[in-house]
């Protein structure tokens, strides 16, 4: 391959990378801002609430870090199944109220109620519970 051709490559890669991520992203963006327009959720532009959802990412690495540790002694405990699964939930749905709340608190251009906090948390969950990947096998209690 000559030289050309290989930069060409490399942009049409990266350009692909950018376009499936700004995908991503604009739908994430997208379905916040129709929820949060639902719960009654009030901001003052929508460059605001995109700094709101750049902000839950930032602050959500932290509490992802915590909630895999969290998990990892979960799944070694001695709990059943449906035991499990429910500490799973909670753990999720607590720190996800957390990173929700500490934005929140730190921004005062997105105002959520302690309800709107607590809907989004269970939203987020919900979708993360229906689209994990991982297979459990289910044991026989």
């Amino acid at each position: 391959m000559k030289l050309w051709e290989k930069v060409i490559v490399v942009m049409a890669m990266t350009f692909l990378i950018v376009v499936a991520l700004a995908i991503v992203f604009g739908g994430i963006f997208l379905g916040l801002t129709g929820f949060f327009s639902l719960i009654g959720v009030t901001y003052e532009s929508l460059g605001s609430l995109l700094l709101f959802v750049l902000y839950c990412f930032l602050v959500g690495i932290i509490f992802e870090i915590i909630e895999w540790i969290i998990l990892f002694f979960i799944d070694k405990s001695n709990l059943h199944s449906k035991e499990k699964w429910i500490w799973i939930v909670l753990v999720k749905l607590v720190l996800t109220w957390f990173v929700i709340h500490i934005v929140n608190e730190l921004m005062t251009t997105v105002v959520l109620t302690g309800f709107a906090e607590l809907l989004t948390a269970v939203l987020i969950v919900s979708i993360d519970i229906v689209f994990d990947d991982t297979k459990e096998v289910e044991e026989k209690d």
